[in-house]
């Protein structure tokens, strides 16, 4: 019964650790500007060549457009 008492206290060890939490934060990168088309303008008495000189231009703008959405993306990750 003496022995109980003779025994020293328990060691208290504090160990701090670093925990990296993922915290959500508001993307301030703008939309770029949806590029005009010229698609929806066309008239059915337009030829066909004019019609797909427009088609080839919209192509492009939409393209480009879908470069410029994934780096406002990219930026904002």
């Amino acid at each position: 019964m003496l022995s109980g008492c003779g025994t020293t206290e328990p060691v208290i060890k504090v160990v701090t650790q670093r925990v990296e939490v993922p915290v959500p934060v508001a993307c301030k990168e703008e939309k770029p500007p949806t590029p005009d088309y010229c698609f929806p303008k066309l008239t059915t008495n337009q030829t066909i060549y004019e019609k797909s000189r427009c088609m080839l231009s919209d192509r492009e703008l939409r393209e480009a457009y879908e470069v410029k959405l994934a780096a406002a993306l990219q930026a904002c990750k």
